[in-house]
């Protein structure tokens, strides 16, 4: 599936109906039925602006109600992953980090080491370049993941 071009940002509004229209028919190319855990599943990770884990995901669900089996949201992020929905995007080493990118901006990642704070970044000169390297390659583009680790350097070091 080729995602958007890199400029392009619908609003969300705009993208909630083709995305199940989508997700639906790449259930039905699988054998698999689109079932009322995984509407509930999609329109969790639809209200999510931002990177978010799968068991923080199930808390909250849990918490409104919706009661879904935790293998039940593990198998619907990796077929949304799989339908071009959400990118896996790899924050720690602990635990998966998923973020929605069909019809949105793409942003990517810098991780400050020393506090582990996250910072979302979007650099359209970046991407272009990304984008042109895979040409160059004889590459379509369909998307990329770019993760910055970093250390403050006004930052005293700790003692041993």
């Amino acid at each position: 599936m080729e995602l958007p071009p890199p400029s392009s940002s619908p609003s969300d509004t705009t993208i909630i109906q083709p995305l199940c229209s989508i997700f639906r028919r790449f259930l039905k190319n699988r054998g698999l039925k689109f079932t009322t855990e995984r509407a509930l599943i999609l329109d969790a990770v639809l209200s999510k602006d931002n990177v978010f884990e799968v068991d923080q995901l199930l808390y909250e669900m849990h918490g409104q109600g919706v009661r879904v089996s935790k293998a039940t949201i593990y198998r619907t992020i990796k077929h949304l992953v799989e339908a071009g929905i959400i990118q896996e995007v790899l924050l720690d080493s602990r635990q998966a980090h998923y973020q929605l990118i069909y019809g949105r901006q793409q942003k990517d990642h810098i991780i400050n080491v020393d506090t582990e704070a996250t910072l979302e970044f979007h650099d359209e000169e970046l991407i272009e370049r990304i984008y042109a390297i895979c040409r160059e390659h004889g590459l379509d583009p369909v998307g990329h993941r770019l993760l910055i680790y970093g250390t403050d350097p006004n930052r005293p070091p700790e003692s041993e």
